[in-house]
Formats: structure tokens, sequence, C-alpha cells
């Protein structure tokens, strides 16, 4: 018997959902719009600039490149993605610029990625100004190829690419935010359903009666069409 009430339950549920689809539908549609326009009007576009690094041997060494020099590439890869990250080259790069931030949100902008099995290395850098971005970028490879030689003692960082100026904002995802916000709407809509098939416990039909009252139904009095005509 549990098992006959679950399934006239999941068709009640169904029934509701069809019968109220429209809910579902009007807060999908404004939970995408809200998304849209919120991320348009409210959410402040950010770019990213990427200027890529070459880790190798001194520009002015004249000896080939030996098993060594390879093994010790690798090694400074992960050692100048760290000194990037530093409060040294940070505020090197505020004052260099003048910029109106401090260092910590300059690293926490600041994005470091290695490309696999190689000695390159992307220095990328997000600002809500597209030209703003690639200075920084190209500062922060700059002072990273200075400090370099103070620290390392060394002329082994090359920068390949400067930062080009980015045309377009990497963040918010307009369509990914709409997208989600609609699949939560449509989501609220059938909770709401489901809430208000929860609390209506009027009585529809005959299984109403045994399910809420407890009594057995003995018969159905049909509704006739033409008993309206008589009472008139």
């Amino acid at each position: 018997m549990e098992h006959e009430f679950e399934e006239i339950d999941l068709m009640e549920l169904i029934h509701a959902v069809l019968a109220k689809w429209w809910i579902v539908a009007c807060l999908g549609l404004l939970g995408m719009g809200s998304a849209a326009f919120v991320t348009a009007e409210y959410i402040t576009p950010m770019y990213e600039a990427k200027t890529t690094l070459f880790i190798g041997k001194e520009a002015n060494s004249l000896a080939g490149i030996s098993i060594s020099d390879i093994t010790l590439g690798d090694k400074l890869v992960g050692d100048y993605r760290e000194l990037i990250k530093t409060r040294l080259i940070a505020e090197d790069v505020v004052r260099i610029l003048e910029l109106d931030m401090p260092y910590e949100t300059l690293v926490g902008r600041l994005k470091i990625s290695t490309i696999s099995d190689s000695r390159f290395i992307n220095v990328n850098f997000q600002d809500s100004d597209p030209a703003q971005a690639a200075r920084i970028t190209d500062t922060l490879s700059e002072v990273l190829v200075y400090r370099a030689e103070e620290i390392v003692g060394a002329e082994n960082v090359r920068i390949v690419d400067y930062a080009v100026v980015p045309k377009s904002p990497v963040s918010p995802n307009l369509r990914m935010n709409v997208m989600i916000a609609g699949v939560l709407g449509a989501m609220a809509g059938l909770f709401l359903i489901f809430l208000l098939m929860m609390m209506d416990n009027t009585i529809k039909r005959e299984g109403d009666i045994e399910k809420h009252l407890g009594i057995s139904v003995l018969g159905v009095v049909p509704k006739f069409k033409g008993m309206e005509r008589v009472k008139q």
C-alpha cells in the first residue's frame, strides 16, 4: 500500500507542475533577467593581459647548452614563479607606475602559469582598465628580469612576448550567470509548486476522502448539465 501511495503522490506532483508550469517559467525568466541586469550594471568587467617569459641560459654565454643547464633552468622556473609574487617585486611595480593600490591587491590579481614540459612562464594580470592591465603585466616582467640579475646573479630570464592590450573582458561571464540564474529560478518555481501542493488540503477526488478523513466512499453522485437547466 505504501508503494501505491508514493506513486499517487508522484503523479499528483507531476500534474501540479504541468498545471502550474507558468510559475516555473516566470521565475526562471525572472532569474535570468535579474542576473543579466546585475551583471551588466553592477559588476565591473575585468580584462586580462599576458606576458611570456623564458627561463634559460645566460644571454652572454657562448658555450653550448648542457643537461645541467636544462636541469637548472627547470628548477629556476619554480623559483621565479615565487619571486614575481613577492612584496619586493610588487612594491617596485606600484612605485614605478604610481599605482593607487596596495601590493596585496596587485599580487591577488596576478596569476602565474607554466607551459607543460618547457621553461616558459606566462605572467597574467587582471584589471578593470585593459591598458593598465598590459602595463602592469609588462612592468612586472621587467622588474622580475632586473631583480633576478641581483638575486641570482645571472641574466637567465628574458621577455619573449610583451602584453597586448586585451579587447574583451574575461569576467564576468554573462552567459554563465544568466544560465545559472535561470536554473535556480526554475528550481525555486518547482519548490513553490511543491509547497503549495503540500499546503493544499482540499478534497478534489474520492481518494482524497479516504486519504485525509479515513472514510470509505460508498458512491459518487455525478454532476449533470441538465440539473442547471432545471434550477433555472
